[in-house]
């Protein structure tokens, strides 16, 4: 039996979301560099033969690896050190700490982080970067059993979307649910920073949140299963943490179904979208995740969407203003 969870979702999140209509358009990130990713090591089988189709390494997953990503979606390593609560993203131009040389330190602001508690996501910021400026913004959670983690990162420093990008890694356990012949539901949190350009003010950064449902179903098919999800209860704050009441429950993303990896407990690249009230769909763009824990126990992933997204309300005639935006987010939800 394959079960879906967006019907009964959609209708609630429907149900949630402001009448104003969005109006219809897309956007798209612009590549604007050749910044390097380091080459992964090819996987081979047991025989010693090349697997094309293997993950190298399906303990973390990427934003870089989505399909049709962006190529400043550059993002390549991410590492938390929970004594010194210190966040690192590799492969990011102008975020170091010092002039010359140094870590890609980002550090947590407690003020925007008061603001998504409700969440479990802390918003972080890089370290003054070489013009001495405060550059990228974050936001992470690490599971509280420690399972897995999830970080995203954008930067209101170009002119277009520029560099960033999301990472979801599984820190302990295969993530191989117990029963291979059933179906689950995994609810948890979800957290996003969006790159927002606008055409009188330039690019600036805003911070989103909201609740994902996951339904994985990894019995009907012989060999692999099925995911799909929704985010929805959305609430969007300022650069500063401060909710954006307007844009409250605008929208919610559609996670597309997608196919598990039973031999690495991953989840393939599928569609995601971002849709409004009326059921039109204004952003578009991949999402994927992996399995972690012992027993399965939790699923972390990463969403990327762009277009025409809201920024605000129009007074004259109440719907939405709607500006060029890209959504770089994660999520972490666990079964019961």
């Amino acid at each position: 039996m394959y079960r879906t969870i967006v019907a009964l979702a959609l209708a609630s999140a429907l149900a949630a979301c402001d009448p104003a209509s969005l109006s219809s358009g897309g956007g798209s990130g612009i590549g604007t560099g050749a910044q390097p990713l380091i080459a992964e090591p090819e996987a081979v089988d047991g025989g010693g033969a090349v697997d094309p189709d293997a993950d190298p390494d399906p303990d973390n997953l990427y934003t870089s690896e989505l399909k049709n990503a962006s190529a400043d979606l550059t993002v390549n390593e991410m590492t938390f050190d929970p004594a010194t609560g210190e966040l690192v993203f590799n492969n990011l131009p102008f975020d170091s700490n010092q002039a010359v040389a140094g870590e890609n330190v980002y550090t947590r602001d407690p003020g925007v982080s008061a603001a998504l508690a409700g969440r479990g996501f802390d918003a972080y910021r890089n370290a003054a970067g070489p013009n001495g400026g405060s550059q990228y913004f974050a936001v992470f959670r690490r599971s509280p059993t420690g399972f897995s983690q999830v970080g995203a990162v954008g930067s209101d420093r170009y002119l277009s979307f520029g560099f960033g990008g999301a990472a979801a890694q599984r820190l302990d356990g295969k993530g191989a649910l117990p029963d291979t012949n059933d179906s689950y539901v995994f609810t948890g949190e979800y957290a996003a920073v969006r790159t927002v350009v606008d055409d009188t003010t330039g690019t600036r950064m805003e911070y989103v949140s909201g609740v994902s449902l996951i339904d994985v179903d990894i019995q009907d098919f012989d060999v692999s299963g099925a995911v799909e999800g929704l985010i929805v209860s959305r609430e969007f704050f300022d650069v500063n943490g401060v909710n954006i009441a307007d844009l409250s429950r605008a929208d919610f993303l559609s996670l597309s179904t997608a196919q598990i990896n039973f031999d690495t407990w991953t989840i393939s690249s599928s569609d995601a979208s971002a849709v409004r009230s009326d059921g039109e769909v204004t952003q578009t763009g991949s999402w994927s995740g992996l399995f972690a824990g012992p027993n399965g126990e939790e699923v972390v992933g990463v969403v990327v969407v762009e277009g025409q997204g809201p920024v605000g309300i129009d007074p004259a005639t109440g719907e939405f203003i709607t500006q060029d935006v890209r959504e770089v987010g994660g999520f972490i939800a666990t079964r019961p």
